[in-house]
């Protein structure tokens, strides 16, 4: 079957964390304790995890979840392809991710090139959850089998091929060249 829409899984295909970063501030190293608490579909309880272990109060936990998108960098390479691809597919993001740091991430990267940004905080339903695969084909109007998803994840990978889509697993960061190579290969 054709392919009509491409999936990205964002941190690991769209964004990767810089080379060498290491946290230095204590915004920087609350992200670090932060992120150890992530479910990634209850804010609420992310919320309370923070405040039960880590005594943070509502200004650190904003000013930590707002440096969270400073420690990775686009790959650009990809990034640069987008609005050629998308005139022959639509494209969206399918990110396991808070609903906190969401709108810090739009601030750093302009995602209005997708047609769709699903984001795990927001629907309560987390990848390789089947239902999130298929809500993001839904609204795109597309079959499973019309799709091509990217992802860092075997997990999310497989959750995928079990649904019918074209897969490429971006196994490791500095492999990122070789996988865009065969994404370019399947798309033109």
């Amino acid at each position: 079957m054709e392919i009509k829409a491409i999936l990205f899984d964002m941190v690991g295909v769209l964004f990767f964390k810089k080379e060498n970063y290491v946290p230095t501030t204590q915004d920087e190293i609350n992200v670090e304790n932060i992120e150890k608490l992530f479910n990634h579909i209850d804010d609420g309880k992310l919320l309370k995890d923070i405040n039960d272990k880590l005594q943070l109060n509502a200004e650190e936990i904003e000013k930590a979840v707002s440096s969270i998108p400073n420690k990775f960098e686009p790959f650009i390479n990809l990034w640069n392809l987008l609005p050629k691809i998308k005139k022959h597919y639509k494209i969206a993001v399918v990110n396991n991710g808070n609903s906190i740091a969401l709108k810090f991430w739009k601030e750093k990267a302009d995602f209005s090139i997708f047609n769709l940004f699903i984001n795990s905080g927001v629907l309560g339903i987390k990848k390789p959850d089947p239902k999130i695969y298929l809500l993001t084909c839904e609204k795109l109007g597309v079959n499973p089998k019309e799709c091509l998803f990217m992802d860092d994840s075997l997990e999310n990978i497989e959750a995928a091929k079990n649904l019918g889509m074209k897969t490429i697993w971006w196994v490791e960061a500095r492999k990122k060249g070789i996988y865009l190579k065969e994404f370019t290969n399947l798309v033109h």
